[in-house]
C-alpha cells in the first residue's frame, strides 16, 4: 500500500523486519550478469535499490563507484535531509562481472529491495523519471509510492495503465525483480516512453484500491508480529498462508477482529489447503471460537 506523506520526509520509515522475503537463490548474481550480457547495443541494465531496507547503502555504492554513478530518487523531495537520503531508493548502472558491485549487492539478500530495468535511457534521465513517481495522489492525499519495494512492484505494474507505465519506466522493455521466493522474475513493459505530465502523479480510486488490496497480507503479517505471532518457515510461505486466510475471510465476511484471529490460527497451523478445505476449516474454527 502507498504510505501517506506528512511534511517533507515522514512516512518514509517503517519497521520492515517482519515483512522481508526469502533469501536470494544461489546464482542470482550470475543470472543478473546473463541478463546484462544479453542486451542489444545501446541498451543498459540499471539497478533500482530500495534504501529503506539497507539505510545508507547508497553511500557505499558512491564510495566504490563515484558519486556520479549513483542517483538518489528522494533528492528532489522538499526538505530532503541525510536520514531521508539514507532511506531513498537509488539507481545505479549494473556492471556485469564486477566483484565490487557483487560484494555490495550480496548484503541485499532476503530484502525486497532489488530490481533492474532494461532501458535505452541514461542514468540521470531514468532517475528523474522514477523520482517523479515517488509521491502520488489519490482523493486529495499524497502518498509515498513504493515501486522500489519488490513486493509491491508486480501489483503496481498491473494497476497502472499503458500511459502511466510509459511515464514511469519510459522506453524500458523489461523490469526484473527478485520475488518473494528469492528467484528472479520479470515484468514485460510497453516500452513506449512518455514524458512525465504532472507531479504528483494521480491514481484513480480503482488503482488505489487495487494496491491497498495487494498489500493486505503484508499489513496483516505486521499486525501478527506485533502480537508475537510469527511463522517459523520461509517468509514467502507465511505470506501465502495469510493471503489464503484473508481470501477465505473475505468470502465468510469476517469482521476485523475475527479476521486477525483467523489469520493467527492459519499461521499457527501452518497448513495450506484448497478452497473447499480452507472454508470448511474456517467454519469449524468459527463455531469453536463462538
Amino acid at each position: 500500500m502507498p504510505e501517506e506523506v506528512a511534511g517533507s520526509g515522514a512516512g518514509v520509515y517503517c519497521d520492515w523486519m517482519t515483512m522481508w522475503i526469502d533469501e536470494f537463490a544461489a546464482g542470482w548474481l550470475a543470472q543478473l550478469d546473463d541478463a546484462a550480457h544479453a542486451l542489444d547495443d545501446g541498451w543498459a541494465l540499471y539497478l533500482l535499490l530500495d534504501g529503506v531496507f539497507a539505510p545508507g547503502l547508497h553511500r557505499r555504492f558512491s564510495a566504490a563507484l563515484g558519486d556520479e554513478s549513483v542517483a538518489l530518487l528522494f533528492e528532489t523531495l522538499p526538505g530532503c535531509s541525510d536520514p531521508v537520503r539514507d532511506a531513498s531508493p537509488f539507481v545505479v548502472r549494473y556492471a556485469a562481472g564486477s566483484r565490487t558491485m557483487d560484494g555490495l549487492l550480496a548484503q541485499c539478500s532476503g530484502r525486497p529491495m532489488v530490481s533492474a530495468l532494461e532501458t535505452r535511457e541514461p542514468l540521470n534521465a531514468l532517475a528523474a523519471r522514477l523520482a517523479a513517481w515517488c509521491v502520488v495522489e489519490n482523493d486529495g492525499q499524497r502518498f509515498n509510492f513504493r515501486f522500489a519495494d519488490t513486493r509491491r512492484l508486480p501489483g503496481i505494474v498491473r494497476a497502472l495503465d499503458a500511459r502511466q507505465l510509459g511515464e514511469l519506466a519510459g522506453p524500458a522493455r523489461r523490469w526484473h525483480y527478485v520475488g518473494r521466493s528469492g528467484q528472479w522474475q520479470a515484468l514485460a513493459l510497453p516500452g513506449d516512453g512518455h514524458p512525465v505530465q504532472e507531479r504528483p502523479q494521480r491514481l484513480s480510486d480503482r488503482q488505489f484500491g487495487a494496491m491497498v488490496d495487494d498489500s493486505a497480507a503484508d499489513e496483516m503479517l505486521v499486525r501478527l508480529a506485533d502480537r508475537g505471532v510469527r511463522h517459523e518457515g520461509a517468509p514467502s510461505v507465511a505470506h501465502a498462508l495469510v493471503s489464503q486466510a484473508l481470501a477465505a475471510a473475505d468470502v465468510a465476511q469476517l469482521d476485523a477482529r475475527l479476521r486477525v484471529d483467523w489469520c493467527v490460527e492459519c499461521v499457527r497451523r501452518g497448513v495450506r489447503a484448497d478452497e473447499v478445505r480452507i472454508m470448511a476449516a474456517l467454519e469449524t474454527w468459527r463455531i469453536a471460537a463462538a
